[in-house]
């Protein structure tokens, strides 16, 4: 018996070739794809040898050997030769074609796996870039804003000049006006707390009468933060929005208990945002989430709604869609806007006004880092009693939790503002005792001829109240 191997193109045409070179009664042993070839392996009968033809064959075959075996030795190939074992041969071409087979698939599966290694990282930067694009479109759409606020309050300034220049101001209380124009307070906003300053006979009670126009007019309905139910806290980048959930978690959980209380960090990409959150959870011993997708975020609310307070931290990207899809999973949650107490009224209007969102209500934040609360002081003003502050918070400790509203400290920050220096006060002084006695007489004219500026900006007084236009104080 001998096996003959036979490739062609397809396994018909392999068979009609076997047939033809060995006769219809031939044996096919197997049939299997090589090299995208068909390859056949057909088993032959061989007439049996005579004893001449053996003997011709073996000494052939010594020949071979000692040729095989002169000084200068060859190295032995590890093919078995197809004169002397034709099976083996076939055998090992078989094992030969096996293994090509398998490193193939295995070069096939790494190179698999590498595609599929760079699609993802492919897709994880596309999506990188894009939120990168979209934040610098939130970026440029919010300087432009800022431009044209300020050049609707450069407007505004010289069309008050003139007033200004014309005001005649006692020396007592000159320095509190002067202290006003370098803390930047908005034109509109300091016209309205002037009126009425030159009837004051000391500084001391003029600032007293500032603070208690700010006091009457800031005042409004007290609600605390919701310590039941879902809460999300919005915001742009930077506004405190962890810290303030951090404060918000630390105040539940003294009241229940850790266990009672969970925080969710929805949707925050973020390089080091959900490092910030587990290591401010890690402190207080409250459990934290991570949810990437809506789904997630659905799946997370049906497993914590045995818990009292649920705080979710949305990202400052993409804020309108972001609390789109929390609203549509849980229409029920109470939506809280984060804005820090310097805030601009550009970025208050945008957050508060033209997201067009029914918060519940404000949170102030970073109390202690404040340096100009004049906008958002105006701001508070205007909308009156729709806006509905919370709470405050400092960007020192978590431990300190939150401040019932922030406002009085709002004022406080302000009030510390417009206090004239000691050197100040000193020069005014000096002035006054140089002034000549003949200029009294001008004096009284100019306080008679120049009554006090009538208009339409309704700053109240603590003993009247009147609405103040959105349109003059926040553009």
């Amino acid at each position: 018996m001998e096996l003959k191997r036979i490739l062609a193109r397809d396994t018909r045409s392999a068979t009609e070739k076997a047939m033809a070179l060995y006769g219809p009664d031939v044996l096919i042993i197997s049939n299997q794809r090589v090299e995208g070839q068909t390859e056949l392996i057909v088993a032959l009968e061989v007439a049996e040898a005579s004893p001449e033809e053996l003997m011709d064959d073996e000494v052939g075959r010594s020949t071979v050997t000692v040729q095989a075996a002169a000084p200068t030795r060859q190295q032995v190939s590890n093919t078995p030769s197809s004169v002397s074992s034709p099976f083996s041969d076939h055998l090992h071409h078989l094992m030969q074609s096996g293994a090509k087979k398998e490193a193939q698939e295995e070069a096939s599966e790494a190179i698999t796996f590498n595609k599929l290694t760079r699609d993802a990282s492919s897709s994880e930067h596309l999506l990188t870039q894009g939120r990168e694009q979209v934040r610098s479109q939130e970026i440029v759409s919010l300087v432009r804003e800022e431009l044209a606020a300020l050049r609707q309050e450069f407007r505004l300034s010289q069309q008050t000049a003139s007033w200004q220049m014309n005001q005649y101001w006692p020396a007592h209380i000159q320095p509190l006006v002067q202290a006003m124009t370098e803390a930047s307070v908005p034109t509109a906003l300091r016209a309205l707390l002037q009126e009425g300053l030159r009837e004051q006979p000391s500084l001391d009670s003029a600032l007293a009468s500032i603070r208690s126009q700010l006091t009457h007019n800031l005042e409004r309905p007290q609600e605390g933060f919701p310590n039941r139910g879902v809460q999300v806290m919005a915001g742009l980048s930077g506004s405190g929005k962890s810290l303030m959930v951090a404060k918000a978690a630390q105040q539940a959980a003294l009241h229940y208990g850790v266990e009672y209380v969970a925080v969710v960090s929805y949707h925050d990409m973020r390089a080091g945002a959900w490092a910030q959150t587990q290591m401010l959870c890690a402190q207080l011993g409250v459990e934290c989430f991570r949810a990437a997708n809506p789904e997630t975020l659905s799946l997370l609310l049906n497993e914590l709604s045995p818990r009292r307070l649920i705080l979710i931290d949305t990202p400052g990207v993409q804020m309108n869609e972001r609390l789109a899809e929390i609203s549509q999973i849980c229409p029920e949650a109470g939506l809280h806007a984060v804005v820090p107490a310097d805030s601009s009224g550009v970025t208050l209007s945008r957050i508060m006004l033209k997201s067009n969102l029914q918060w519940q209500s404000l949170m102030i934040s970073k109390l202690d880092e404040s340096h100009s609360p004049w906008p958002l002081i105006q701001f508070l003003i205007a909308e009156g009693a729709q806006c509905v502050v919370s709470a405050g918070g400092s960007s020192d400790r978590v431990a300190d939790g939150l401040k019932s509203s922030g406002l009085q400290k709002l004022i406080n920050i302000a009030m510390a503002q417009l206090t004239p220096s000691s050197e100040a006060l000193g020069d005014v002084m000096v002035e006054a005792d140089l002034k000549p006695a003949t200029l009294e007489p001008q004096v009284k004219e100019l306080e008679a001829a120049n009554e006090p500026l009538t208009h339409t900006l309704g700053l109240s007084r603590p003993h009247w109240s009147v609405e103040i236009p959105q349109n003059e104080l926040h553009g």
